[in-house]
């Protein structure tokens, strides 16, 4: 629990299996160590409990501990971190409890169908929500559907498509298959980006909901109810000073190529060096035949990701998908030139450190981050000096860290940012201990 200028937080944790008794132990934790009724609560747990009671029953056991009428949204992750350690199963929450801030809660759905207007629905709550409040300083917390793949007739969900027929069929049907299923590639970027637009007075941070990195299923939650295709928003306005930063933990490779075509909603690279895309990167990274396959493609293409342009700046973008000559990627890319990437374990914890030390001289009340869950997977047990980094920076105050499969941050200073191979943070203090960021 964490004490600044009568501001209170606390981290809730539950291991149990069962859906019910992890929700009702959750918010237990949670309100124990808080010592009071939350002013809103921020609520995560893994897909597990899909399986074991289901959501519905999760939040029945959050409600029946939880003060009737708090502020609450949350999703699942892919997994989390926490003062007490790492997990890729169980429930986590966030609890806080000020006397100078006001809260607003805000929700859209089919954001796959139509982002725009689930995004409008989601901001006109926000902004109906926080209308009378006499604080100028502004934050929104954003959960959005990650993306979920589309079971394909004969292939099932496969990652890597070798047929020339259904990929072409694939490409051509790619956004009429999104709007029609409601899954596919989540849209996360399209969203944050028209929230940073629309919001453009906040700080913000993005989270993507997601499951146990097989892209099946991902829930939102928004009170009590269980959502899934959606986002839900949590906006503060209060007296508190926070920022929010993005580091990557990439460098370029000696590696550059030319993307000459992408389809037209900017999800699928079609030609490179004007060579149909695939075979031309196979031939540049000198890749043996049939190097990708579905079993090894995210264990091998994960650790070539593309440094795509977002305005003046370069970020790390994953390729996704295989079908036959072409490449998919979760987020827009345009035609131009990019630069093959490299990362290391090494060089990912230091962009934890390194935006970790970027808020120096703040004296920090609560952390909140999401991180590219590839860092998960390229760490391994050594994600627990992601833990280290933070202890060391929040010392005994209360953080929560959530894997994603996607994530940014937008500030008016700095802009926005959506990219893969991320870490991101944001960072509340009490104002009279709070240096602002100048980076």
């Amino acid at each position: 629990m964490n004490y600044m200028n009568n501001l209170k937080a606390a981290i809730g944790l539950s291991r149990k299996w069962n859906a019910y008794e992890a929700g009702k132990e959750v918010a237990k934790d949670a309100l124990d160590k808080l010592g009071t009724n939350p002013d809103f609560f921020l609520l995560f747990s893994t897909i597990h409990y899909k399986d074991h009671g289901g959501f519905k029953e999760f939040l029945r056991g959050v409600w029946d501990i939880l003060p009737k009428g708090t502020p609450l949204i949350g999703g699942t992750v892919t997994g989390f971190i926490i003062p007490r350690g790492c997990y890729a199963r169980g429930a986590t929450a966030l609890a806080v409890s000020y006397e100078k801030m006001d809260v607003a809660i805000g929700y859209g759905t089919e954001t796959k169908r139509n982002p725009e207007k689930a995004t409008n629905m989601c901001i006109e709550m926000i902004k109906n929500g926080l209308k009378e409040t006499k604080y100028q300083k502004k934050i929104l917390f954003n959960i959005v559907s990650g993306s979920i793949t589309i079971k394909i007739p004969g292939y099932g969900y496969k990652k890597v498509i070798d047929s020339d027929f259904l990929s072409k069929s694939i490409v051509k049907f790619f956004s009429l298959m999104r709007y029609l299923t409601k899954k596919g590639l989540g849209r996360e970027d399209e969203i944050f980006e028209m929230i940073s637009k629309k919001l453009s007075d906040y700080k913000m941070i993005l989270v993507s909901s997601s499951d146990n990195y097989k892209g099946f299923f991902n829930y939102q939650f928004f009170k009590n109810k269980v959502l899934t295709n959606s986002m839900v928003s949590l906006g503060l306005a209060t007296d508190l000073e926070f920022d929010v930063l993005t580091s990557y933990g990439v460098r370029k490779r000696d590696i550059k190529l030319e993307i000459t075509k992408v389809s037209k909603d900017g999800h699928i690279i079609q030609e490179i060096n004007n060579r149909p895309a695939v075979p031309e990167l196979y031939r540049i990274l000198n890749w043996p035949p049939n190097f990708l396959s579905d079993e090894t493609i995210l264990n091998k293409i994960l650790y070539y990701p593309l440094s795509v342009k977002r305005g003046e700046k370069e970020v790390p973008l994953i390729m996704a998908m295989i079908l036959k000559d072409f490449i998919v990627t979760p987020g827009k890319v345009k035609e131009g030139e990019v630069w093959i990437l490299e990362m290391s374990g090494k060089s990912l914890l230091n962009a934890v450190e390194d935006n970790l030390s970027s808020f120096k001289g703040i004296s920090p009340a609560i952390g909140f981050s999401s991180i590219c869950v590839t860092l998960l997977q390229t760490l391994g047990n050594n994600v627990w000096d992601i833990r280290k980094a933070m202890l060391d920076y929040f010392k005994e105050k209360p953080f929560l860290a959530l894997f994603s499969t996607g994530e940014g941050t937008y500030s008016p200073q700095r802009g926005f940012h959506y990219a893969n191979m991320s870490y991101n943070t944001a960072v509340i203090g009490a104002k009279n201990q709070f240096k602002t960021l100048n980076k």
